[in-house]
């Protein structure tokens, strides 16, 4: 058995544990941004909160195992394309991350105040402010770049930022597409 292969199998399960927590805080957010009562609203963010907290692992999992691969390549291995932005994409999803944390974290203290009031009351309107639900929408399609770099292993530095930047832009022009639908728009 290879360890590179090894290293590369961890590489794809880290892929599929972060798309999968990345459906179950999509998921949780829908559902908090629905809840009727206060007390809803907390347990489906709570729900976010515990599903994003793999996101970091992943990242660190990503950059673990991604290193390690490339030592078997070799010292040139460092400055091709697709690991600089992978590197980018890394280091952008963790400031992202970071961010909506921080965010995340001051949504739950507004909603246990809420719940020591009345947990049955009411859910205030939780539609979050643009920027904020830009975010996810711009680490998908990161994200995306990031496989396809890693898959397509451009040399060139800029194309391969460039397929993060496009990854970026298409993943924000099918959610504002989407967004702007009236198949979508609640009644």
């Amino acid at each position: 058995m290879d360890s590179y292969r090894i290293a590369l199998f961890l590489h794809v399960v880290t892929l599929v544990v972060a798309a999968s927590s990345g459906a179950v805080t999509k998921l949780a957010v829908g559902r908090r941004i629905r809840a009727r009562s206060v007390g809803e609203a907390l347990e489906w963010h709570s729900v976010l909160v515990s599903a994003s907290r793999a996101f970091p692992l992943c990242l660190a999992s990503f950059t673990i195992t991604g290193a390690y691969m490339l030592s078997r390549a070799g010292a040139h291995a460092w400055t091709n394309g697709f690991v600089v932005s992978g590197l980018v994409g890394v280091s952008f999803l963790l400031g992202s991350g970071t961010y909506l944390g921080i965010k995340a974290k001051a949504l739950k203290q507004v909603l246990e105040n809420l719940a020591t009031v009345g947990a049955d009351r009411p859910a205030p309107s939780l539609v979050p402010p643009p920027f904020v639900a830009k975010l996810p929408v711009l680490n998908a399609g990161v994200a995306l770049g990031v496989i396809f770099d890693m898959v397509t292993k451009p040399a060139s530095i800029l194309a391969a930022l460039a397929a993060l930047a496009i990854g970026a832009l298409v993943s924000l022009m099918i959610n504002r597409r989407r967004v702007s639908s009236p198949s979508v728009l609640p009644a």
